[in-house]
């Protein structure tokens, strides 16, 4: 029988307002290179080798700083926990989105950028992480799924708040005010973080039994079950899986995190929970999204409507990740609909290539094939969003056991955060100098990826944290279907409630 805890999707909700940062901060400069009094704050001409080249900077030191932010939460979710990890990355992003408000020079404009992407880079590690560990395995796709809700969300806010600044043409308020906007999420989950559960995993890999029980009790208890019975089937499993991990680790002699490479299972689980990332890397995805001004100036929108449009692509967005969250992830499983979207982003992009070949590049003022191509950057985010968006978060949070997890979510994160580097960082210039061939580069990844996709991952929907370490090839303690009840009373979970009944 599905087991779902509303306390638990309560807390993955209010977690979820970082994301909407992440979303926020990486969107924003598609609104910013559209604001007329940007370019005037920095002496910048609206075209040229040296705006393309800030603009690509400034959107490549992002994804630069997330890598290197994604990489340190390896270290701080494990050390600190996953809470307290959240927590820093709030503190980067206010400190980041605030030297992005104040920026009076380029210099200090890029390295603000790098420094908010370090923030959304530990963000978009940590809450997918969190989400996942606090969920029930029938509820873990929508947990998990807030986060792109929240991240599309992010999204459609920079671009309504662009779209109204645009008018306000008169100082730099017209592109300040926006970098603005990004530190409220995170104010508002630092202060009310302080309220929330740790990880219930992550306090028994360090040996606190008690209060793993305690939070994971108050996380997943259900009133149809008074006596907390499927609570106590998660706490056996969790400590048997863990204590066998550990047995496993000491036989490897795994000391460092450098020694989790040595085992095939570790490599395989990285390639799915990496692969994840890159492929949707290989779509375009956010070449596309922080670039639609220009593509839609090059397909002869003007810019107040440009600004407009992305706002509409970005609800689009929304909604994608909404289906995806609340009727496909948990009902029809990951890997299907993952292959659909890579297909559906592939083919959109393939006749965006075509109708710039041949109207945009031209100079046709042909207004049904310019339209048209409108029309295919929008069937693009409808497959993107409802069938990779969502999905890259799901895959990669639950593709690694529970004492290497922060490190390979950490690891796996980096890869998109690099790739996209390397994919944002070029567009200008690429545009400027291939023009629709660019569009090329995507079509072929993207095959590359059904084909990775197709083979190498596995289908994990329904499944607890601990057992789909079976799918990369590791034993599983116990599973939850095969519990006994002699060894719920058994169990240190009862100990601990007859503890707490005596005081």
């Amino acid at each position: 029988m599905p087991h779902r805890s509303r306390h638990a999707t309560r807390i993955a909700g209010f977690a979820t307002l970082g994301s909407i940062t992440y979303g926020y901060g990486a969107s924003i400069i598609a609104q910013t290179i559209g604001q007329p009094q940007w370019y005037e704050s920095f002496g910048l001409e609206l075209t040229g080798s040296h705006t393309d080249f800030v603009t690509g900077a400034m959107n490549g030191l992002f994804s630069c700083g997330g890598a290197l932010g994604s990489l340190s939460t390896a270290y701080t979710a494990e050390k600190l926990g996953r809470l307290r990890s959240i927590q820093v990355a709030c503190v980067v992003c206010i400190i980041g989105g605030a030297l992005m408000t104040a920026s009076f020079g380029i210099p200090m404009f890029l390295v603000s950028r790098f420094v908010m992407g370090w923030g959304v880079g530990m963000i978009v590690c940590g809450i997918p992480l969190y989400n996942a560990e606090l969920a029930t395995p029938d509820n873990r796709g929508r947990s998990v799924g807030f986060h792109g809700i929240a991240l599309a969300s992010g999204y459609v806010l920079a671009g309504l708040v662009g779209f109204g600044c645009y008018f306000h043409g008169s100082s730099s308020f017209q592109w300040r005010f926006p970098f603005a906007v990004q530190l409220l999420p995170v104010l508002i989950l630092l202060g009310g973080s302080w309220s929330l559960l740790e990880s219930p995993r992550w306090l028994l890999s360090q040996d606190n039994e008690d209060k793993a029980w305690i939070n994971l009790r108050k996380l997943h208890h259900d009133p149809a079950d008074p006596n907390d019975t499927f609570a106590k089937d998660e706490y056996y499993q969790m400590t048997q899986q863990l204590r066998l991990e550990r047995e496993r680790r000491a036989a490897m002699n795994v000391r460092h995190w450098w020694d989790f490479f040595k085992s095939a299972s570790f490599r395989k689980r990285l390639m799915v929970g990496v692969g994840a990332q890159v492929c949707n890397s290989f779509t375009g995805n956010l070449v596309i999204a922080n670039y639609q001004v220009t593509m839609y100036r090059r397909l002869g929108v003007s810019e107040s409507i440009s600004i407009l449009l992305i706002a509409c692509w970005n609800m689009v967005g929304i909604w994608g990740n909404f289906t995806s969250a609340f009727f496909i992830l948990d009902r029809f499983g990951r890997k299907t609909f993952y292959l659909i979207g890579i297909a559906g982003c592939a083919f959109s992009l393939c006749f965006e290539a075509a109708l710039t070949k041949h109207f945009v590049e031209t100079g046709s003022t042909n207004r049904v094939g310019l339209s048209f191509g409108v029309f295919f950057l929008f069937l693009y985010v409808a497959f993107y969003a409802s069938c990779m968006d969502n999905q890259q978060y799901v895959i990669c949070s639950e593709s690694f056991a529970m004492e290497s997890r922060s490190l390979g979510v950490a690891c796996s994160l980096f890869g998109q955060f690099a790739a996209t580097a390397l994919f944002v960082g070029v567009a200008p210039a690429a545009f400027a100098t291939i023009g629709w061939k660019y569009y090329l580069t995507f079509i072929v990844l993207s095959c590359f990826s059904f084909t990775f996709v197709w083979l190498m991952f596995p289908e994990t929907k329904g499944l607890s944290l601990e057992e789909i370490a079976e799918l990369f090839g590791d034993p599983v303690a116990v599973h939850l279907n095969e519990m006994q009840d002699s060894k719920r009373r058994s169990s240190h979970a009862e100990n601990v409630e007859h503890s707490s009944k005596a005081v």
